[in-house]
């Protein structure tokens, strides 16, 4: 066997010693909320939105939208609207239950789209 045939041998066996290795090594959780890395915060007055989703509460009072990922609820009549989201996570798409107690809405807190639900309170 010449010297670069056996180089080439030792080398893949080692290459695949350290992946064997590495599958074996316990995987670290991927967290919407915790992302790797360095993060910073930007303030954003934001006064208009588009391709937003609106849903109104069964008593008529009030809305709930979604808005850069985060939900919020306000009076219908107008006024400040109140989050119920803030997370890195995107939540989108709310909709009141009948009964007005809970709000359905879609999420990526659990790494991928998923039906979640809260109480209105």
């Amino acid at each position: 066997m010449r010297n670069s045939s056996r180089n080439i041998i030792v080398a893949s066996l080692m290459a695949m010693s350290v992946s064997a290795s590495a599958a074996d090594a316990p995987k670290k959780k991927w967290d919407v909320n915790n992302p790797p890395g360095e993060s910073k915060t930007t303030n954003l007055d934001v006064r208009t939105g588009t391709w937003m989703s609106v849903d109104v509460s069964p008593d008529g009072k009030q809305i709930v939208f979604d808005m850069l990922g985060d939900l919020y609820v306000m009076p219908i009549a107008g006024g400040e609207a109140k989050a119920l989201t803030h997370t890195m996570a995107w939540e989108m798409q709310a909709r009141f239950s009948p009964d007005g107690k809970q709000i359905a809405y879609m999420s990526d807190a659990g790494g991928g789209d998923n039906v979640w639900v809260m109480n209105v309170d």
